[in-house]
C-alpha cells in the first residue's frame, strides 16, 4: 500500500511525469484515490505537482489499455456500439484506438508467441467491418 505523505515533503510524491510513471500503474492508482495524500488547505506547489504528475502518468497509462480492453470487450461479445459507450467516444475512435495496437500486436512475439492471433484480430476486424468500419473506410 501507498503510504499517505506529509503535505510539504516533496520527497513522498512524484512531482515530475517521468517520476510518476516510473511508480507503475497500480502504485498511482492507489496514490491517486489515496485521499489522505492530497490535502485540501493549504496546498503548496508539491501539493499541485504531485497531483499533477500523479494524475498525468494515471492518465497515460490508462490510454495505453483501452485498446487491450476493447479487444477483450469485442472478443467476449460486446457490440461495436457499447464498446464505444463504455469508452465515452465514437465507433471510429473504438476502432483506431483498437486497430492501431492490434496492428503491432500481430508482429509482437514474446517467447515465440505473436501478441495476439490472427484469429482474434480478425474475429475483431469482422465485428467491426459487420458495421461499416474498417481501415478503408476511415481513409
Amino acid at each position: 500500500m501507498v503510504q499517505s505523505r506529509k503535505q510539504n515533503d516533496p520527497q513522498g510524491r512524484p512531482v515530475t511525469f517521468r517520476a510518476a510513471e516510473e511508480m507503475g500503474p497500480f502504485d498511482l492508482a492507489q496514490l491517486w484515490c489515496d485521499r489522505l495524500a492530497w490535502p485540501v488547505d493549504k496546498r503548496t506547489q508539491y501539493d499541485e505537482l504531485a497531483e499533477l504528475a500523479v494524475m498525468s502518468a494515471l492518465a497515460r497509462w490508462l490510454q495505453r489499455w483501452q485498446p487491450i480492453a476493447i479487444h477483450g470487450a469485442m472478443l467476449a461479445g460486446a457490440r461495436p456500439e457499447a464498446v464505444a459507450a463504455a469508452l465515452g467516444n465514437g465507433l471510429d475512435v473504438a476502432y483506431q484506438r483498437w486497430h492501431e495496437w492490434a496492428r503491432g500486436q500481430r508482429e509482437f512475439i514474446v517467447d515465440g508467441k505473436l501478441g495476439i492471433t490472427q484469429e482474434e484480430y480478425d474475429a475483431v476486424a469482422e465485428r467491426f467491418a459487420a458495421i461499416g468500419i474498417t481501415e478503408s473506410s476511415r481513409q
